[in-house]
C-alpha cells in the first residue's frame, strides 16, 4: 500500500447565508480556505496520477475537485445570497459525489478486484443524482435558513445518505485499516503518522457536519477547512 486517503463530505444540512454580517464574512473565508486547499490538493494528485497512472489516484482527484467545486459553489453562496443553481453544486458534489468517488479510490488501493464493481455502483450513482438534483425542485428559503432545499423531494437526500455514509465507512475503515499496517511495519512510523492524521481530519470535518445537522451555523465551514487541510498533510507524509 503506497498511500490512503480519506475526505469527510460537505454537509447537506449547512446553511448556505447565515444572516449575521460577522459569520458571513467568516464563512466565505473559510468556504474559499476550503476551495483552495482542495483544488491544490487535487493537482497534486491529478499530477501524481499523470505520472503513476493508478487508478486510485485517478478516482481521488475526481473527488477532490468535487470538494473542491462544493466549496466554490458555497463561498459564492455565501457572498451574495444562495442561489438554486449554487444549492444544486453545493449540494450534487459536496453531499452526494464527492465521498463516494474518494471511497472509491480507497477501493482500487485496497481491495481492487471489488473496487472494479464498485465503479459501476458510483458511476450509475452519478448520473441519478444529477438528474435528481437538477430535476427536483429547490425550496430556496429552508436551504437558506437550515441548508435542507430538498425537503419536498427525497431521492437526492436518499443519494447523499448512500454516497456520503456508505462511502465515510469505507474512507474511514481504509485509514485506519493502512495506519495499522504500517504500525506493525519497521521504518514506517512516518506513513502510519500520516495516516492517523487523515483519521484525524476526517473526524473533524465529520463533526462539523454533524453539528451542522443539528443546527449549529458557523461552523462546518471551519471544521471543513481544518479536516481537508489535515488531510493534505497526513497523505503527504504516508
Amino acid at each position: 500500500m503506497e498511500e490512503t486517503l480519506t475526505l469527510s463530505p460537505q454537509t447537506s444540512a449547512v446553511a448556505l447565508t447565515p444572516g449575521n454580517p460577522g459569520r458571513s464574512v467568516r464563512g466565505v473565508s473559510a468556504a474559499a480556505l476550503s476551495a483552495l486547499v482542495s483544488a491544490v490538493f487535487a493537482v497534486v494528485m491529478g499530477a501524481r496520477y499523470l505520472t503513476r497512472r493508478k487508478p486510485h489516484q485517478l478516482a481521488w482527484t475526481v473527488g477532490l475537485a468535487m470538494f473542491a467545486a462544493a466549496a466554490v459553489a458555497g463561498a459564492l453562496a455565501r457572498t451574495a445570497g444562495a442561489t438554486e443553481t449554487e444549492y444544486r453544486v453545493f449540494y450534487l458534489f459536496g453531499a452526494i459525489l464527492n465521498v463516494a468517488w474518494l471511497a472509491l479510490g480507497t477501493l482500487y488501493l485496497l481491495a481492487p478486484r471489488i473496487a472494479r464493481w464498485a465503479l459501476w455502483g458510483v458511476l450509475a450513482i452519478t448520473v441519478v443524482a444529477a438528474v435528481a438534483v437538477f430535476t427536483s425542485p429547490v425550496n430556496l428559503s429552508a436551504a437558506v435558513d437550515t441548508g435542507k432545499g430538498f425537503d419536498a423531494a427525497p431521492l437526492p437526500r436518499i443519494l447523499a445518505a448512500i454516497g456520503s455514509g456508505v462511502g465515510s465507512v469505507v474512507l474511514i475503515g481504509g485509514a485506519l485499516w493502512s495506519a495499522w499496517v504500517f504500525l506493525r511495519r519497521r521504518h514506517e512510523g512516518r506513513r502510519a503518522l500520516g495516516n492517523v492524521i487523515i483519521a484525524v481530519g476526517v473526524f473533524v470535518a465529520a463533526a462539523g457536519g454533524t453539528a451542522a445537522f443539528t443546527g449549529a451555523s458557523g461552523v462546518v465551514e471551519w471544521t471543513n477547512f481544518a479536516g481537508v487541510t489535515l488531510i493534505f498533510i497526513g497523505f503527504l507524509l504516508v
